[in-house]
């Protein structure tokens, strides 16, 4: 998963195992989605997989929420992990977002 975690106040040391108690807003859902615009995620123009992306070996699914509704993650899958990482490592650094393991709860990147 995609998310964006909320910056540490001054002096505050946060578990990795617990930043999901502080994630905030990816954007609305338009904004997220003209964001992976951006890293050549689209959908596929058919209209039959409402919110899925398709970008460089990966697949990313929107949440099914109204284009001005607020998006907290993004599902990933990863379709070529050679390709994956890269773009996902890139993807996360130009937005401030950062990975989540979804098993774990996890955040990597903070």
């Amino acid at each position: 998963m995609l998310v964006k975690v909320l910056p540490p106040e001054e002096g505050e040391e946060r578990d990795p195992a617990h930043a999901s108690l502080h994630l905030m807003s990816l954007g609305k859902r338009r904004e997220v989605e003209r964001a992976l615009n951006h890293f050549n995620c689209y959908d596929d123009g058919s209209g039959e997989t409402p919110g899925l992306l398709y970008g460089p070996g990966i697949n990313v699914q929107l949440p099914l929420v109204g284009d001005d509704d607020p998006v907290m993650q993004v599902m990933v899958s990863m379709v070529e992990e050679s390709l994956a990482w890269t773009v996902l490592e890139r993807l996360a650094r130009s937005l401030d977002w950062k990975m989540q393991d979804p098993k774990t709860g996890r955040v990597f990147g903070i």
